[in-house]
């Protein structure tokens, strides 16, 4: 179960999105405390929005707690409105470049110990970092998006890739390029809006995503109402049924 990551409303969202946000990584905390074999996602957590240090302990507490469920997708940001809501403007013209040195903080303060680190924007000494996640050496990293910044970010750090709203076609001839980039085979997923109307096809959708080495597909109902989000994730779970035949075989989830 995902949940995205946004902490005000913008106008440039109204219509899309809404205003309504519930902060990402407090609610996935609530859902694993009601749930035991759930993997919990963030899709994606803004990197650039909070203190590396503070989001690296936010995760690792989440991590512990549910017993090594999070799967942590990060990302860049968008908005220049939320990130002035937020006090980090600064970093907004750069947030690439802030994305990639957070990640380093993160996983720096994740191996646990003393921590030190100087940087172009980040920078401390003599910080004890404990406890370390649960996941070792880390929750794995969701890095999202086909730019080539993006790409060039996901071969660094990424364990999963995961694009939104891509063809299979694309997924394939992208992800190719991304695996001599990284000079490994970076495990590919997909995050696709579905609405009501998509669900017929939803299966032959899945199966071509499959066909482009995708090992997981995640199905995004974008801001609907609660039940309706409800009865489109039974429909598709049952659309679904005999996709996944083997425990190991490919996942689906929704947010």
């Amino acid at each position: 179960m995902w949940a995205t990551d946004h902490v005000v409303g913008v106008r440039a969202t109204r219509g899309v999105y809404g205003d309504y946000w519930l902060d990402a990584l407090t609610a996935l905390t609530w859902i694993a405390a009601t749930t035991k074999r759930v993997r919990l996602g963030t899709g994606v957590l803004v990197v650039p929005h909070r203190d590396p240090v503070l989001a690296a302990k936010m995760a690792a507490t989440l991590d512990i707690l549910s017993g090594g469920r999070l799967d942590l997708g990060v990302g860049t940001g968008w908005s220049r409105v939320e990130f002035r809501a937020l006090g980090v403007e600064r970093l907004y013209e750069s947030r690439g470049r802030a994305t990639n040195e957070g990640l380093e903080v993160m996983r720096a303060c994740w191996s646990g110990g003393q921590v030190d680190f100087s940087g172009e924007f980040f920078a401390f000494r003599h910080i004890s970092f404990e406890p370390t996640p649960w996941q070792k050496p880390h929750p794995p990293l969701w890095v999202g998006g086909h730019s080539g910044p993006a790409l060039r970010r996901a071969a660094r750090f990424a364990d999963m890739w995961h694009p939104h709203d891509i063809s299979p076609e694309e997924l394939a001839r992208i992800g190719d390029r991304l695996d001599e980039m990284a000079g490994c085979l970076v495990p590919r997923s997909v995050r696709i809006h579905v609405t009501e109307e998509d669900l017929p096809g939803l299966a032959d959708t899945v199966d071509a995503y499959r066909e482009a080495a995708c090992t997981q597909v995640v199905l995004d109902f974008r801001s609907q109402p609660c039940d309706l989000v409800t009865r489109l994730t039974e429909r598709a779970a049952e659309l679904l049924s005999l996709v996944s035949s083997t425990p190991t075989d490919h996942a689906v989830s929704a947010r």
